[in-house]
């Protein structure tokens, strides 16, 4: 409805407001009201119906447009202030690269048609949904530089339930399988001390199985590292590969960001799942040990 709002009805000529009654043509989506749609009975954009053009999509261009020309005149004067020693010194002027971020923006204050291998940062931002603030300006920062490491604390502790919260389901089974066998030495260990249960193919007394024990959490540190460092690489990766896929495939423009927002964007019941299979996992492991031993 934003995208309408002062734009003039091609019929009538008057510009649409919010409280308008507005329909848009099916084929090129076109805005009009619905009393003057009515009243002609057929679009009357024939230029676009001509070119297989689309009103919404020639109306985002205008919009960007606008806003990169806003957004130059914003820098340039930030440049002037600069030279002029006026400008208040900023944290991270690598990572936002000189531009003044806006929470309030879709796109945080940066560029809505800026590629990034393949997606555009408004797209990126479809897909992101929450927390945009954090990811789309260190999104950018990879895309330039080529750097592959961000530090990411909730997934420094907790992977699986990070990429189950972002849709990411092949890594979520996939580190949390690795948690699980990394941890089945301290379990046998944690069985045979606590709930004095021995296995007969386990010696947990043996000085092999201690070294093999500390070996698994050595290397558990490392994985727990290497998700901490690389997680946001990860999701950025799925991120662009994902929007080229749905591109791809999607039938029409609305269609294609109707997926992109429908299949980004987090789900906190995935957690609950991916906790509620990590539950089932372990206790499954313990019943088959305990028939084992």
């Amino acid at each position: 409805m934003l995208e309408y709002q002062g734009q003039p009805c091609m019929i009538c000529g008057d510009a649409f407001s919010e409280a308008d009654d507005i329909v848009t043509c099916p084929e090129c989506g076109t805005p009009y009201h619905r009393a003057c749609y009515k009243k002609v009975g057929c679009c009357v954009n024939t230029e676009l119906h001509e070119t297989g053009g689309s009103w919404v999509t020639e109306r985002r261009r205008a919009i960007s447009a606008e806003l990169r020309a806003e957004k130059r005149a914003e820098q340039e004067e930030q440049a002037a202030e600069r030279e002029r020693g006026d400008a208040p010194k900023m944290l991270n002027g690598s990572l936002y690269d000189g531009v003044r971020l806006n929470p309030y923006d879709p796109c945080v204050g940066l560029d809505p048609e800026e590629t990034l291998d393949g997606a555009t940062m408004r797209e990126v931002a479809e897909f992101v949904g929450t927390n945009r603030f954090y990811y789309l300006p260190r999104f950018r920062l990879m895309k330039q530089t080529g750097r592959k490491f961000s530090f990411n604390l909730v997934c420094l502790f907790f992977p699986h339930f990070y990429f189950a919260n972002r849709k990411m389901w092949v890594l979520t089974i996939g580190s949390m399988l690795l948690e699980m066998l990394l941890g089945i030495p301290r379990v046998l260990v944690y069985m045979y001390e606590q709930l004095g249960i021995s296995v007969s193919w386990a010696n947990v007394n043996s000085a092999g199985f201690a070294r093999l024990d500390s070996v698994c959490s050595v290397v558990g540190l490392i994985v727990s590292a290497f998700w901490g460092l690389f997680a946001n690489y990860l999701y950025y990766r799925h991120t662009v590969r994902r929007i080229r896929s749905i591109k791809r495939g999607a039938g029409s423009e609305a269609a294609m960001h109707d997926r992109i927002q429908t299949e980004g964007g987090t789900n906190g019941w995935n957690i609950v799942l991916t906790l509620v299979i990590e539950v089932s996992l372990a206790a499954a492991f313990v019943y088959i040990v305990t028939m084992l031993r």
